[in-house]
């Protein structure tokens, strides 16, 4: 099996770029939970996907409990729009953690390019392959090409129906013995997600395993 990123890039997509003058800004939720430790000490993953990536933070992260268990000819695969979710335009314009962190350009977001200067400035872009898409066309994508990951991390968007369909498009994309992760369950203000997940757990018979407001499923 190739690697992802030469079936997503023709080119690096870290070449050209700069770190002069650039400060880390690894702004994030939840980033560091202790159960991504728990989960790559306890699987191993060699192909890990996260699915709403933003500044990298928890990626970086589990590149970092990669590399301290020397797993080898690891990827992390980061799919996200970086246009932002609901919330980043809809909680004001002041607000320092959504709206301001999409870095808009003339009217466009360009906090992709803080995502992949953060990689570079922590020395992880060998490992983390940015794929610029929405969460369903990434899905098709892994699908065409018989693509399943050991780990799955879900933390894009936050209301019922985008979770409700990430969580089934993504967990036949689990590799047997993988895991299906997620973020925000039991959150008050993200009630589509525990709901979605609720749902899913149904379809399958038994209960999510919770961790924290992590929630995953084990393949």
């Amino acid at each position: 099996m190739p690697r992802i990123r030469d079936l997503i890039h023709d080119v690096d997509p870290y070449d050209g770029l700069t770190l002069d003058g650039y400060a880390p800004d690894l702004q994030g939720w939840g980033s560091t939970h202790p159960v991504f430790g728990l989960l790559i000490e306890e699987i191993r993953p060699r192909l890990i996907l996260e699915v709403g990536t933003w500044k990298g933070a928890s990626a970086l992260h589990m590149a970092d409990i990669q590399a301290s268990l020397n797993i080898e000819d690891a990827e992390i695969c980061c799919v996200d729009t970086w246009l932002g979710a609901l919330e980043f335009w809809l909680w004001g314009h002041a607000d320092p953690e959504r709206y301001q962190s999409l870095k808009l350009k003339n009217g466009f977001p360009t906090v992709y390019y803080t995502f992949l200067r953060n990689v570079l400035f922590k020395g992880a872009q060998r490992l983390i392959t940015p794929f610029p898409t929405t969460s369903a066309i990434a899905a098709r994508f892994f699908a065409h090409h018989g693509i399943k990951f050991d780990l799955i991390y879900i933390d894009a968007s936050h209301d019922y129906e985008d979770v409700r369909e990430d969580i089934s498009v993504y967990w036949p994309l689990t590799a047997p013995s993988g895991v299906l992760l997620g973020d925000d369950y039991g959150n008050k203000d993200w009630a589509g997600v525990e709901h979605a997940v609720d749902e899913f757990a149904l379809g399958l018979g038994r209960r999510p395993e919770i961790i924290t407001e992590k929630w995953f499923f084990r393949k």
